[in-house]
């Protein structure tokens, strides 16, 4: 073996150090030709992220705040956590209309928002659960695919044809929402909270006793002239169904159910969160067959014909 001379020890190091020093530049060069990360999307409610995700599909993350069935958006205290989620989002989806108002405090300025009350022209004391209303969620869902399309320029086609898939199925849903108002349109109902309310007014139906549901959601003491005349419908069996919302428990409501059932007037179930499993679309759908089952059940009979003698 011959000893290396100085010139070639230099010349060894040289290009030892020329090799070192351009792997990272190498690794920039290629992180820089790297697709850029899928953007996260987080929300408060796991319906609203439902939703966006069903128009990302791949080309967006969603997270959802709430993890489980039966949190109130109104009442939740948010965690450093939940801060930590929606801070470090790309954007945020929110219902707004006062029902997860707070989480607007956490946002960092700049943060892009999605406020769906902006798109429901929502007023102060009108039912705030907009995930109910079909022009609301049109209107979100387009929303949603504009934003994805200009981060995502390279998936647009595909964004746009999930969006018409969603507006296809909410076509559908229109579609039921319009036969149920020819058969039972004007239908008379009441409920113990106004979730679903926005559903019900769009099948052409008549809710009975809003002052008195807005005022139980409310929390702002109820009427006992209110109350005297939702009790009154219920025994005389002037309302077709009540819908509870398993959410509340309040005695008032629970007093309001039990004259339903005692009464035999059909007692309907609707909350505010998404059951687990199920997309946005195949919830409404379950509701609406539970809807047209109570309107079925209490259909009014029609008197027989008369004959001549």
């Amino acid at each position: 073996m011959f000893p290396l001379r100085p010139l070639s020890c230099l010349s060894l190091l040289l290009t030892l150090m020329t090799g070192l020093l351009s792997q990272p530049a190498r690794a920039g060069a290629e992180e820089n030709h790297q697709e850029p990360a899928t953007p996260v999307l987080s929300c408060v409610e796991p319906v609203w992220c439902d939703i966006a995700q069903q128009i990302g599909g791949t080309e967006l993350r969603t997270r959802s705040l709430i993890t489980s069935e039966g949190m109130d958006p109104h009442h939740l205290q948010p965690s450093p956590l939940m801060a930590r989620q929606l801070a470090t989002s790309d954007a945020v989806l929110l219902n707004g209309a006062t029902y997860d108002d707070w989480a607007m405090k956490l946002l960092p300025g700049g943060m892009k928002l999605f406020l769906a009350a902006d798109y429901a022209g929502w007023l102060s004391g009108t039912d705030p659960h907009l995930f109910f209303d079909l022009p609301t969620v049109r209107k979100t869902a387009r929303q949603i695919a504009s934003w994805l399309s200009d981060v995502r320029p390279q998936a647009r086609q595909d964004i746009n044809q999930r969006l018409a898939l969603f507006e296809e199925r909410m076509d559908q849903i229109s579609a039921r929402l319009d036969a149920i108002s020819q058969t039972d349109h004007g239908a008379p109902f009441a409920m113990t909270e106004p979730a679903g309310e926005r559903l019900l007014l769009a099948a052409g139906l008549e809710m009975t006793d809003q002052s008195w549901a807005r005022a139980l959601m409310n929390e702002t003491g109820l009427s006992p002239y209110d109350t005297a005349m939702l009790e009154t419908a219920i025994r005389q069996k002037t309302i077709r169904f009540l819908v509870r919302n398993p959410a509340i428990s309040a005695p008032q409501a629970r007093t309001v159910e039990e004259l339903a059932r005692q009464a035999g007037i059909p007692v309907i179930s609707i909350g505010e969160s998404l059951p687990v499993g199920l997309h946005w679309q195949d919830w409404l759908n379950q509701l609406l067959t539970t809807l047209e089952e109570a309107l079925k059940q209490t259909a009014p009979h029609e008197a027989p014909l008369q004959t001549a003698p």
